[in-house]
């Protein structure tokens, strides 16, 4: 980078793959632009190093003073947000902050502020999609999901919502919403006599790197009256990564020894190797969605999922295939032997009503005595 530019511009790292460079007296526009496009050019050559040749997938996004802003720290965040833009179109592209980007950032600051409104208010609604085995139809769990409807403009979906919560700082308060209604309904059903097998809600590192979430999550447990084995914790792969220097790996084992599950959310999409897959550690692995889909007509897919399956079984792991549709992808998971799905082929998302009255129509009825002309029957 620093070859790429003149030796009164800067370069800086800012964290992680992002970098920042200020040129000065850059020029009009298309200089600025012939500058950039010859940068990246430089920055995606391929490399090869120790005999393996790596394609860097270099993206920038760019913002001009004091076009764009008048100050250090906005001129940041419209250089990030045109960066974002690239990234969008995909590898080795630049983009310019706009009036367009403009108008979501102001969308997004907007979000923000209402972000936090809801959670003062507890605004944030739980919906609950239940997991089931194919081969005798038992309900395994039910996955707990965040929805928000905003009292603008309805219901806001989680992925518009939640990527600018989680830049915020915000999703630790939201998960704790999410956390302790889930743990109310699923200890309601419980009183009931309700089989749902146990609640799941997804954890963020952001919320496990929180020094009190182990007292949270116990309480609300205490509070509610839901045994510990009715609860799990859906982590990513890219926790377990981080988890040595945060003293996670630490909280989750202390966590699973209380009798609390954990599974390993869209597992085959991030970094984990199969060393993280320890059954010492995880109860439950979920297949990401993007193998399940179309697993009829994909003979990879059907290949990475029978392997992933074989490997559960092996190691005394209990796995569930996300995002199953169709009938046809039902047939192939259970040819495959992957018992356990979510998916909307078995049931969409539902509010806590009638996900409650779904879980009764599925309930085993209990044998009654009856009376009958006197005799006990």
């Amino acid at each position: 980078m620093r070859d790429s530019c003149r030796t009164s511009d800067l370069n800086v790292r800012l964290g992680g793959d992002e970098f920042v460079m200020i040129l000065n007296g850059a020029g009009s526009t298309e200089d600025i632009d012939t500058v950039a496009r010859r940068i990246l050019t430089k920055l995606n050559k391929p490399i090869v190093f120790r005999g393996t040749t790596i394609h860097p997938g270099v993206s920038a996004g760019i913002a001009v003073y004091p076009v764009d802003a008048d100050n250090a720290q906005d001129l940041l965040v419209h250089a990030d947000l045109a960066l974002y833009s690239a990234k969008k179109q995909g590898g080795g592209s630049l983009s310019f902050f706009s009036e367009e980007l403009r108008h979501e950032l102001d969308y997004r600051k907007q979000l923000e502020l209402d972000i936090r409104t809801a959670i003062s208010e507890k605004a944030f609604e739980v919906y609950f999609q239940p997991q089931v085995s194919l081969s005798d139809g038992a309900i395994s769990g039910i996955e707990a999901l965040v929805r928000w409807r905003h009292a603008e403009r309805g219901m806001i979906a989680p992925g518009e919502f939640i990527p600018i919560a989680e830049k915020c700082g915000l999703m630790p308060e939201i998960g704790r919403i999410v956390i302790a209604k889930a743990i109310d309904e699923a200890a309601e059903w419980n009183r009931a006599g309700i089989a749902f097998g146990r609640i799941a809600v997804n954890v963020s590192g952001s919320e496990l790197r929180e020094t009190d979430f182990e007292v949270f999550l116990f309480d609300m447990l205490e509070r509610a009256g839901l045994p510990a084995h009715k609860l799990s914790l859906e982590i990513v792969e890219s926790v377990i990564l981080d988890d040595e220097k945060t003293g996670i790996a630490a909280k989750l084992r202390h966590i699973r020894a209380a009798g609390i599950h954990l599974e390993l959310d869209d597992f085959g999409t991030g970094y984990a190797s199969l060393s993280h897959v320890n059954p010492n550690e995880i109860d439950r692995l979920k297949i990401d969605r993007r193998f399940v889909q179309n697993i009829n007509e994909n003979s990879g897919n059907t290949k990475i999922v029978r392997a992933l399956t074989e490997l559960a079984r092996g190691l005394g792991i209990s796995i569930v295939a996300e995002g199953a549709e169709t009938e046809a992808e039902l047939d192939s998971l259970m040819a495959i032997g992957c018992d356990q799905v979510q998916g909307y082929s078995i049931a969409f998302p539902m509010p806590p009503d009638s996900v409650r009255e779904w879980l009764v129509a599925r309930t085993p009825k209990k044998a009654r005595l009856t009376v009958l002309q006197g005799c006990r029957a």
